[in-house]
């Protein structure tokens, strides 16, 4: 028996790229971004200061729109996921994490 993949229902695919979809999905990266900027560590402000947020159609087929959030600090990977120098261990902070399970409760 071969796998087949059943073809799209019109209504979904619809509903998936419509503007209110793409409304809906801006809001919740807003909201993301607003969570973030309010748990990250702020010495300096660059990495709450340097989020950006987009939306564009993506998924496997191109059918749906997606929210994207970019943090553009220079040194945002090694704060989130952390570095080590020699035997010293610099734990990452793990802020997107935090912001995905909150978004998760909303």
């Amino acid at each position: 028996m071969k796998n087949r993949i059943p073809a799209p229902n019109p209504a979904v695919a619809a509903l998936l790229k419509s503007q209110q979809m793409r409304s809906l999905v801006a809001e919740r990266t807003e909201a993301a971004r607003a969570t973030y900027q309010q748990i990250v560590a702020k010495r300096t402000g660059l990495l709450a200061s340097s989020t950006h947020v987009d939306t564009f159609l993506g998924g496997r087929r191109n059918d749906r729109w997606i929210g994207r959030l970019t943090v553009e600090a220079p040194y945002a990977a090694s704060h989130e996921f952390g570095t080590r120098s020699g035997a010293h261990i610099h734990p990452g902070a793990h802020d997107l994490n935090t912001v995905l399970n909150q978004l998760g409760t909303l």
